[in-house]
């Protein structure tokens, strides 16, 4: 019996499976797809811009600045299919033949419509802001604004402000806004409830900015007291009008009354030396360098440095999201705001 138990603890056993089963090493597919975010650029089916000018004694040099300017207003409108308005008030609400009624540009016609070629809209432009300055000293802005959309809808103005679309109001003026009839309090609560979406009113302001106004030579600015509130409750952009070019914020005001945009925002964080852009327009595809877009880490979006899309133009940000890489030193610092 001991005998038998010592050949049992000497006994090998043999483990391994049948010589058939074969094996290989097969690790996890660690390859990760690039994003595709493609974003149509969009405009608004019709927009209402109304521009209430200061024509008191100190306006000469900006009603020039704006009236030499404004192409760069309008090309993001003519030629373009979108439905627009574009008329213009004075800041004088004592002299009955102004006080909220549209300019006339001597055609016989309120306000300027997507009927107009682009060089006869530049023009009426131009001849109906040629307001001089012998207006009231009293600027009231936002009065001038209420009874061109409200007073005088139903008559002189008849036609010019629509229910759907979108209001762009723009007020330039070197003076406070002496409004009082509405407040320019219950102005802004009336522009902020006239509309049912938030991105349908803009109010833009260029006048003297805060803190203090501004000083170009002769010309002094005070603070625009009542304009730039009205802007930080509405929504819109503020812009010196101390400025000697009118180009830039001009164009941003076209943009933005047409509902064009430069800024794009992605559906994901992404490795930021991976991102690619290319817009399709009507089946032109068009690649931007780095060099032509920046990118915010902050916001998470790419923002076209000059260029804007055209409507219905597609978007294209091809990129690796930087949650699914798996290189570390692909990781690159996503506050970034370089191309």
């Amino acid at each position: 019996m001991i005998f038998s138990l010592v050949l049992l603890g000497c006994q090998d056993y043999n483990l391994q499976g049948p010589n058939t089963v074969e094996t290989s090493y097969n690790p996890p597919d660690l390859a990760v797809a690039t994003r595709e975010d493609a974003i149509t650029q969009v405009t608004v089916p019709s927009v209402d811009v109304l521009f209430v000018i200061d024509n008191s004694g100190s306006m000469m040099e900006e009603q020039t600045n704006l009236r030499q300017n404004f192409d760069d207003f309008m090309r993001y409108f003519t030629d373009s299919g979108l439905d627009y308005h574009v008329g213009v008030v004075s800041t004088d609400m004592d002299d009955r033949n102004q006080s909220g009624k549209l300019i006339d540009d001597g055609s016989g016609t309120r306000y300027i419509d997507a009927s107009s070629s682009a060089e006869d809209a530049v023009s009426s432009f131009r001849q109906r802001a040629k307001l001089g300055t012998t207006g009231s000293s009293t600027e009231r802005g936002t009065d001038a604004a209420y009874a061109a959309l409200v007073t005088h809808a139903a008559d002189v103005n008849k036609g010019f402000f629509r229910d759907d679309g979108v209001l762009s109001v723009v007020v330039i003026s070197d003076e406070v806004n002496q409004s009082r009839n509405p407040s320019w309090q219950e102005f802004a609560a009336w522009m902020v409830a006239v509309k049912p979406e938030d991105d349908q009113t803009w109010f833009s302001s260029i006048v003297g900015p805060a803190p203090n106004g501004c000083t170009n030579g002769t010309n002094i600015a005070e603070r625009g007291t009542g304009y730039l509130e009205v802007t930080d409750q509405v929504g819109g952009i503020t812009y010196s009008i101390c400025e000697d070019d009118y180009s830039s914020i001009l164009e941003e005001l076209g943009m933005q009354a047409a509902g064009l945009k430069r800024e794009f925002f992605l559906s994901d964080v992404p490795v930021v030396d991976t991102i690619k852009v290319s817009v399709d327009t009507d089946g032109d595809v068009r690649e931007f360098g780095t060099d032509e877009w920046t990118y915010d880490g902050v916001r998470n979006s790419i923002t076209f440095v000059s260029f804007v899309p055209d409507p219905l133009a597609v978007v294209n940000i091809d990129y690796l999201p930087l949650a699914d890489s798996h290189d570390p030193a692909a990781v690159t610092d996503t506050a970034d705001t370089g191309g």
